[in-house]
């Protein structure tokens, strides 16, 4: 069952675990491959958006936010838990945009039969290994774990080709930005 923006805060709001589930199944895997692509460590990557949603959980932050901003929200603080990773490294930082994923949202119920082609041609070149953990994890949600037992591997095989399928993918659909994007934000449209 799909639950959207204002229903995941209205869980919140009641108190309700529901809503973390609820957040976590929709938001989990695009900020993970949001913060990875900003941290370049799959690892910290993870640990960084658990860490936002515990502090979202604890901080009780639901109470502040507006549905129609969740998205932004989230993605914002996670920049931000990035970013101030990045700096204590003792790294550059530079000021990044974020996307609009509104825009994103309602081009992703437009995508055409081109766009879904284009994308999935990307993912049939990736090895077939890594090919199989991309289409498990991104397209059918499903878990690491579930992808490991699957694929009998183990979980650090599936981090690994999923963080090398995704770089692959973000190669080679560098002039089509947007359309990888989309596929981040909504893998079940690309089964």
């Amino acid at each position: 069952m799909s639950v959207n923006d204002a229903q995941i805060i209205a869980l919140l709001q009641a108190g309700k675990r529901q809503g973390m589930n609820a957040l976590f199944d929709r938001y989990y895997k695009p900020l993970v491959v949001f913060a990875d692509d900003l941290l370049h460590d799959l690892p910290e990557a993870e640990d960084t958006v658990l860490e936002q949603f515990v502090k979202l959980w604890e901080k009780e932050l639901y109470e502040h936010i507006h549905p129609n901003a969740l998205s932004t929200f989230l993605f914002t603080i996670v920049k931000n838990a990035c970013m101030n990773q990045i700096a204590k490294k003792g790294l550059p930082t530079e000021q990044l945009d974020l996307p609009h994923y509104a825009i994103a949202q309602e081009e992703s119920y437009l995508l055409d039969e081109t766009v879904i082609e284009t994308i999935l041609a990307a993912v049939r070149k990736l090895p077939e290994k890594t090919q199989q953990v991309v289409q498990s994890v991104m397209c059918q949600g499903h878990s690491y774990q579930e992808t490991a037992d699957e694929l009998e591997v183990s979980i650090n095989t599936v981090k690994t080709l999923l963080k090398a399928g995704m770089r692959e993918l973000r190669s080679e659909l560098e002039e089509y930005k947007k359309m990888f994007l989309l596929f981040m934000l909504y893998p079940q449209n690309f089964q």
